[in-house]
């Protein structure tokens, strides 16, 4: 299976992490609560702790919440816990899209 990545800026500097080989099955039924949290448009649970382990874990545990939380660009919280709870699932395709910097979705621009 094709990794995904994401870049943090850790200590000033751009950082690319990708998804190790093998993702515990335990992660797959966060992965099913996280896409119902988001399909629930309900805001408080967006974004939550359980999200940013979630993610970690996903990513091998390479980094930490707080580098997480402080190093994701913003405008890709949401694209990014999403597409990674995606790509867990199984939906490769459309978690590449999510976390792909070169796409647009819905006429929006996306950042670098």
């Amino acid at each position: 299976m094709e990794p995904i990545s994401i870049t943090l800026k850790i200590d000033g500097k751009n950082k690319k992490f990708a998804t190790p080989k093998f993702i515990p099955g335990k992660l797959f039924r966060l992965a099913a609560e996280i896409t119902e949290d988001f399909e629930s448009n309900d805001p408080d649970r967006l974004f939550t702790e359980k999200q940013i382990e979630f993610i970690c874990a996903a990513f091998g545990d390479k980094f930490t919440l707080d580098e997480f939380e402080n190093g994701i660009d913003s405008r890709m919280i949401t694209r990014t816990i999403y597409g990674t709870a995606n790509y867990v699932l199984g939906n490769i395709a459309e978690a590449s899209q999510l976390l792909s910097p070169d796409q647009k979705k819905d006429g929006e621009e996306l950042g670098e």
